[in-house]
């Protein structure tokens, strides 16, 4: 049996990504990834079966990747709103940094690929943050209610910008991250804090 190359298999991802971000998901094809990663459409092959094996296996690599970002340098024991500040501020970087994985993560999410399986394994990946707005509520810092609701809003609101940001070519500034932010703690805080 043939070793795979990890050099390879980071080349299609690569190339897969720009892809998507060009033509979305549904408008790519196995030759089209083969083309883009200069490899023979063969030797592609060897690495993944058909294109949703492959879609699957980038889709594993992006939200482990994605969620080890998210939430990187949280100092246990912080106070709350700085531990999910930090959080927005990485989600943020990260999607802006990583334009094209966001962009695959949004559509697959979107997509015909997606299964249970793969939304058990989002929810997985975001417990730090289910975590965080669970405790949130528990020490009745944020409003009590439903947790999904509070992700579907800090990611629609990040999402919407960074997509924004990047058509525009604009950057984010320190001020609109903190205005962002702002906006977002006002919708989930509990009142009076």
């Amino acid at each position: 049996m043939r070793v795979k190359d990890k050099s390879k298999v980071e080349t299609i991802f690569k190339a897969t990504l720009t892809l998507v971000k060009e033509r979305g998901l549904a408008g790519i094809t196995i030759n089209d990834i083969s083309k883009a990663a200069f490899i023979g459409t063969g030797t592609l092959y060897i690495y993944f079966k058909n294109k949703d094996e492959l879609i699957k296996a980038l889709f594993v690599e992006c939200r482990q990747q994605s969620a080890q970002h998210y939430f990187k340098a949280l100092r246990p024991g912080a106070p709350f709103e700085e531990r999910l500040r930090k959080t927005f501020t990485n989600i943020i970087s990260y999607k802006v940094n990583y334009f094209d994985v966001s962009v695959f993560l949004e559509q697959y999410y979107h997509s015909p690929f997606v299964c249970t399986t793969d939304i058990r394994k989002k929810e997985s990946a975001l417990n730090p943050l289910l975590d965080l707005f669970k405790e949130g509520v528990e020490t009745k810092k944020i409003k009590d209610i439903e947790i999904e609701l509070m992700v579907s809003y800090l990611f629609g609101i990040i999402n919407e910008m960074v997509k924004k940001a990047y058509f525009t070519k604009k950057k984010f500034s320190p001020e609109v991250i903190d205005n962002l932010y702002a906006m977002f703690w006002d919708g989930i805080k509990r009142y009076p804090l």
